[in-house]
């Protein structure tokens, strides 16, 4: 990485050679420990799409690789309340195993392979949530609804959402809201306690297929304040977090959440993706340029609850890596956000969506997407702080900086979009550092975090860095 900055035998750079290197600096980078912003809570991964993880001969491995400490080091998982599970309306019960099964039963096994796709994806789910606690002890477990059963919709035939189909007001909030209740209870018994659960998935999403259901602002306020809060209570889970609402669209959700009744929403979140204007002017994929929102969010957590590349042909090269680091910083430093959830953990195929994929012969295949997640993920953790990180003299690298005020431990994350090398001076304002340690992700390293040799400060305290093209670098230090 920087191998034009010649080191002498003690690992020192040359005075001849640091000269060189400041007079061709190209950004400076400044950090005022003193000026703090967002706590984040944490990154995590879909664990849907549940039923070729749990088949999948390398599920453990990919279960390591998302959320162990080898890996991605994720803190988060994000579930589904699966429309499809039975339901005892009398007793509000929710039925998430299927009779007679267990979640370690061999997948070729002739009992596995009578259950219906449904009761597949239930099993699956469940293991992987149980397994997820008992080996990583993942503290952020939240579910999402795609849609409430068929039988409480409007068209009690359709999954999607298409013609403005939703839940059936008239009828069904109560046993709604009990069913979401119901899941949630029965997940506790079995030894899970969300973190949070949300009663929407892309509630204005009425041109897809999938299962999804429509809902207006004032009709989802309406429900969980009158009917999805009181049902928690009763099930005994008032700690419970209501998040909502999750529109595909950043843009969306500030309108949408604008406008609705927030009283009982305890988490405020929406997704990554393209804004309505691109989406119907054929433009797919992650957004590249997502606005704060422009109302008051009362102080409340703000996270991204979904986000992939669904545009188009799979992208394994920091092409694809860039798009995902760009989105990160823009929402992670620009938007605010507290928290960050990507799309699909892993598939069984070679797909954008998903952040491991399965190549022909069954190895995995991880794109640079899976790398550009954890330079954030790995090096940025639950209780760090974003703090102030002034960019000049460069209009193209975007950097963020983050610190544990506890431990005096602190990460910059530095996106190079642009072809060409940056020679960067990084200065240090109101705390000192004795080196950096940094950590590569680009189309030629082979480690999924390149790391560096200790770089130590020049006679002012600051630090002299390339930051290579089309790249993502972490600099990692302790404040003295």
């Amino acid at each position: 990485m920087q191998g034009d900055l010649k080191e002498n035998a003690n690992g020192a750079l040359s005075n001849q050679f640091i000269s060189a290197a400041l007079s061709t600096d190209t950004a400076n980078i400044t950090l005022n420990w003193g000026i703090t912003y967002q706590r984040i809570e944490g990154f995590g991964a879909f664990a849907g799409r549940a039923t070729p993880f749990f088949e999948s001969p390398k599920r453990d491995s990919i279960m390591k690789q998302l959320w162990g400490a080898d890996g991605l080091q994720l803190n988060m998982v994000r579930g589904e309340v699966m429309y499809t599970y039975p339901f005892n309306k009398s007793a509000g019960t929710v039925t998430i195993q299927p009779a007679g099964t267990s979640i370690d039963m061999d997948v070729a096994s002739a009992a596995y392979q009578a259950l219906t796709s449904d009761q597949k994806a239930q099993l699956s789910q469940l293991w992987i949530l149980k397994k997820l606690k008992e080996r990583y002890q993942v503290p952020i477990m939240f579910a999402s609804t795609w849609t409430p059963p068929l039988s409480m919709k409007n068209n009690t035939s359709q999954e999607s959402a298409k013609n403005f189909n939703g839940l059936n007001y008239s009828c069904c909030s109560t046993d709604f809201a009990n069913y979401v209740a119901g899941f949630a209870k029965a997940y506790q018994n079995e030894g899970i306690n969300f973190y949070g659960i949300s009663p929407s998935n892309e509630p204005e999403n009425v041109f897809s297929d999938w299962a999804a259901s429509y809902w207006t602002a004032s009709h989802l306020g309406e429900f969980i304040s009158n009917n999805l809060r009181p049902a928690l209570n009763a099930k005994g889970l008032n700690t419970m977090k209501i998040i909502s609402s999750e529109n595909a669209a950043w843009g969306t959700a500030n309108s949408f959440l604008s406008g609705m009744d927030k009283s009982n929403v305890d988490i405020l979140a929406g997704h990554g993706y393209v804004e309505i204007g691109d989406l119907i002017l054929g433009k797919r994929g992650l957004n590249q340029n997502p606005q704060t929102w422009n109302y008051a969010t009362g102080n409340r957590p703000v996270w991204m609850t979904e986000a992939s590349d669904d545009s188009g042909v799979y992208d394994n090269t920091m092409t694809g890596g860039l798009k995902l680091a760009v989105n990160m910083h823009k929402f992670l430093a620009e938007c605010n956000v507290n928290a960050y959830v990507y799309w699909l953990g892993m598939l069984a195929i070679r797909n954008n969506e998903s952040l491991i994929c399965t190549n022909a012969d069954g190895s995995l295949d991880y794109p640079k997407t899976y790398d550009v997640m954890g330079q954030y993920s790995r090096f940025v953790h639950a209780g760090y702080y974003r703090f102030n990180s002034a960019l000049a003299n460069n209009a193209t690298l975007k950097v963020s900086a983050w610190k544990d005020p506890v431990t005096g431990k602190f990460s910059v994350v530095v996106v190079n979009p642009g072809s060409s090398e940056t020679r960067t001076r990084i200065k240090l304002a109101g705390f000192a550092s004795s080196q950096l340690t940094s950590f590569l992700t680009a189309d030629n390293t082979t480690a999924h975090w390149q790391q560096s040799a200790p770089v130590t400060p020049q006679a002012d305290g600051s630090f002299v860095v390339v930051v290579p093209s089309a790249s993502v670098i972490t600099f990692t230090g302790t404040a003295q």
